[in-house]
């Protein structure tokens, strides 16, 4: 009996699929090891893992804006 082929759930990512991690990190412009270390602190969820990605590029700007500056 032919059966259609599962449909993949388009919120969460598969690590296993190695399509669908290329896509993402080509998309978010990450590592590997970026990628890992974030699904591995939030989980699978893509709009969780944008959402992360965001704040840690943000991140480094905001804290050197609030670096105190010295006038020599």
């Amino acid at each position: 009996m032919l059966t259609k082929p599962r449909r993949p759930i388009r919120t969460t990512l598969d690590l296993a699929d190695a399509r669908q991690v290329k896509s993402v990190k080509k998309r978010l412009k990450i590592t590997d090891d970026d990628l890992a270390r974030i699904v591995h602190k939030i989980g699978p969820s893509l709009a969780a893992i944008a959402k992360e990605v965001a704040l840690e590029k943000t991140a480094p700007a905001e804290a050197r804006l609030n670096e105190p500056t010295s006038l020599v």
